[in-house]
């Protein structure tokens, strides 16, 4: 084999890493996010500016922490500031067919019973947190996906 051969399998070698990375890369981004906790309504069991791996999938159960789209009078909507506060970062209280937490009868017009089809009760683990308390039913949609893991804070 020539030094000219030699040198062009190399470069394909390299070329062909190079696009299996990007590749990997890609998918990656389409199945994770990573999020920044933007306040104080997971507290204590996340803080202001810890950064969360967050799974993109629509299966969760009760009990899972959740990152979903911000609502506000039950529609979608980025808040003014930074991509963090565009997303709420809650725990699923109650799903399709569970029943309406107490906490949230009033927010849902006073509808006690079972969760309807298509939404699910948010919850933060901080009495004052701005959630499914305030608003009411989240559409399961706006649900992006459920926390795999903490990976650390921001320094905010």
């Amino acid at each position: 084999m020539t030094d000219e051969s030699q040198f062009l399998l190399a470069v394909s070698g390299v070329l062909v890493a190079l696009l299996a990375l990007v590749g990997a890369a890609l998918v990656a981004r389409r199945r994770f996010l990573v999020v920044s906790v933007a306040g104080d309504s997971m507290v204590p069991s996340l803080a202001h500016g810890d950064r969360l791996l967050v799974r993109r999938t629509r299966r969760f159960r009760a009990g899972d922490i959740v990152v979903a789209h911000h609502q506000e009078g039950g529609r979608r909507e980025a808040v003014a500031g930074s991509e963090a506060s565009a997303w709420l970062v809650k725990r699923v209280a109650a799903l399709p067919g569970d029943r309406v937490p107490p906490a949230v009868v009033a927010a849902v017009g006073g509808r006690a019973g079972q969760v309807p089809a298509g939404m699910a009760v948010l919850l933060g683990d901080h009495a004052e947190s701005v959630d499914s308390r305030r608003f009411g039913f989240v559409p399961l949609r706006d649900i992006e996906g459920v926390m795999v893991r903490r990976l650390g804070a921001t320094g905010t």
